[in-house]
């Protein structure tokens, strides 16, 4: 006959990781999904500490109407069908337009970022 006890205990894998416990244990498919569930959630809330920690906040720098021109190329009357087209708008102040700087280095960028569709095809192309 053996000299051990089943003692059943409600407690949870989190708390006998932390207890350096050294014991046999029976789970369930639900308290695995539990335990994964909790990983995944402090890792998650970890990663927004860390990227709320390192993330300054980013000021806009705003450029005058000449700068814009002179850094894309074009003349005012394009400037001027780009907003109507809606590809870059400015923002009045006062009389005057501003143009974000990070909507002109989209525009010098291509206008747009890659998908994951146009990247896996065109890496597709590129193998073939």
């Amino acid at each position: 006959m053996s000299d051990y006890k089943t003692i059943t205990v409600m407690i949870n894998i989190d708390s006998l990781v932390g207890l350096g416990a050294n014991v046999r244990v029976e789970l369930t498919p639900d308290d695995l999904r539990m335990f994964a569930e909790s990983i995944v959630e402090r890792t998650l809330a970890a990663r927004g500490k860390l990227a709320e920690q390192s993330a300054p906040e980013r000021e806009e720098t705003y450029l005058g109407t000449k700068e814009v021109q002179h850094m894309l190329g074009v003349c005012e009357g394009t400037l001027i069908t780009w907003a109507k087209r809606g590809y870059l708008v400015p923002i009045k102040v006062g009389s005057k337009n501003r143009y974000a700087l990070s909507d002109i280095r989209r525009i010098q960028n291509g206008g747009r970022s890659e998908t994951v569709a146009e990247f896996c095809k065109r890496k597709k192309e590129d193998g073939q």
